[in-house]
């Protein structure tokens, strides 16, 4: 019976352990980034480091987390004008970039 007892309050211990970690990983000071470029393979670029293509950061499948603060984001792609932009990101709101590079004369 007590090896019963010490298993039960064991699990729900774990249980709870668990429920306690998702909700301090769901409030974050992190913002997100939502990028919709044309064309969608243009690279993007976070104060100055490649972080992957637009169409990675597009809602579909998913969007670029930043950490809380101001970023640079740049997109580039050969054959069109880079798009530079300064964005604010924090408390979990998301930020959309919509922008249609421009071709290279």
């Amino acid at each position: 019976m007590q090896r019963k007892f010490i298993v039960l309050v064991s699990v729900v211990f774990l249980f709870f352990m668990g429920c306690a970690s998702d909700t301090l990983k769901a409030v974050s000071n992190d913002g997100l980034v939502k990028i919709v470029a044309e064309p969608s393979n243009a690279e993007v670029y976070v104060d100055g480091n490649a972080v992957g293509r637009a169409k990675e950061f597009n809602g579909n499948p998913g969007l670029l987390r930043l950490s809380h603060g101001t970023h640079t984001i740049e997109l580039k792609k050969d054959g069109y004008q880079s798009y530079i932009r300064r964005v604010f990101v924090g408390n979990e709101a998301i930020e959309p970039i919509n922008i249609m590079l421009i071709k290279n004369q």
